[in-house]
């Protein structure tokens, strides 16, 4: 035979097959073992239990006080939905008996309409009967009668259009009328516009022409009490500001510049306190002293002075 031979690999293979065979069921054999061993019961153990009732504890009366209220109010509710049925039955009942009402008064309506058609009806055909007997002459007296309408209306439709002529001419000559005291009114608020304007030029002017005067007159006032100091010459100029009270009396003198020699200034200072008050300021407007006269910038420059 053929795996018999020398040369041939049957017999290794068919060892080699043995052995594994040999070794997979010696494993098997190892974890059943094991396993056996592992599933050993253990000594169960020993529990001490103590029955408790739980309605006797807090929790337990607490959900007891919850169901009792929960059944009452689905009690509550309860007796509400058959209340609600109840009024909704009634409701039900109460519109089925207005239904009913009305169905009877509008058949009794009808009846009364039907009554009163058929009395129409009738006397109806007794008027066409006797219309029928009077034709002639009542033809010829409703023919008089609808030419009198036509006319009457056709005189009523003139004279509304009459009327509404002479209202439309009415409201034009109201219309122009408006127009006119609109245009007179406009003219007027202009022509006052340029009075107050023409008044308001001319005040400023007169305001204008009073301030230089009254202003000339301070300066002349302050001049003539002026004492020349020695060091006086040509060209020195000291900027005053006067401060006035309504009543024209000097308030108080600063000055704004120096012309560089103090006696100078000082002297012009003086004079100013000399003068004392300008009576013509007390006579003026309060809104034209307070304008230009409350504090008066004065350029203290004598032309008589040395060289």
């Amino acid at each position: 035979m053929k795996w018999l031979r020398v040369d041939s690999y049957s017999i290794p293979i068919i060892l080699a097959v043995g052995l594994h065979l040999s070794i997979v069921i010696a494993g098997l054999l190892t974890i059943g073992f094991s396993d056996e061993e592992q599933k050993k019961p253990k000594r169960p153990p020993i529990v001490n239990a103590t029955v408790i009732d739980i309605s006797q504890t807090i929790i337990g009366k607490r959900e007891a006080e919850e169901r009792a209220a929960n059944q009452q109010a689905a009690a509550l509710a309860e007796q509400k939905k058959k209340q609600a049925e109840q009024n909704r039955k009634k409701e039900a009942q109460r519109k089925a008996l207005e239904e009913k009402e009305k169905q009877l008064a509008r058949a009794k309506q009808q009846a009364q309409e039907k009554a009163e058609a058929q009395k129409k009806e009738a006397e109806q055909k007794r008027e066409a009967e006797r219309q029928r007997v009077a034709k002639e002459t009542e033809s010829k007296r409703l023919a008089q009668e609808a030419e009198k309408k036509r006319l009457a209306e056709q005189q009523a439709k003139d004279k509304q259009r009459k009327e509404e002529a002479e209202r439309q001419a009415e409201e034009e000559r109201k219309r122009q009328e408006e127009a006119t005291r609109l245009a007179e009114e406009k003219k007027k608020a202009e022509e006052a516009a340029a009075l107050a304007a023409a008044e308001e030029a001319k005040r400023q002017a007169a305001e204008a022409q009073m301030v230089q005067s009254i202003s000339g007159l301070i300066n002349d006032r302050v001049t003539a009490n002026w004492n020349r100091p020695p060091s006086a010459r040509n060209g020195m100029k000291t900027y005053l500001r006067i401060y006035f009270l309504p009543n024209g009396e000097v308030r108080n003198v600063d000055v704004t510049r120096s012309s560089g020699d103090a006696l100078f200034d000082q002297k012009a200072v003086d004079a100013v306190y000399k003068v004392r008050k300008i009576d013509e300021l007390s006579e003026i407007d309060s809104y034209v002293f307070e304008r230009n006269f409350r504090q008066v910038d004065l350029i203290f420059n004598p032309q008589d002075l040395r060289n």
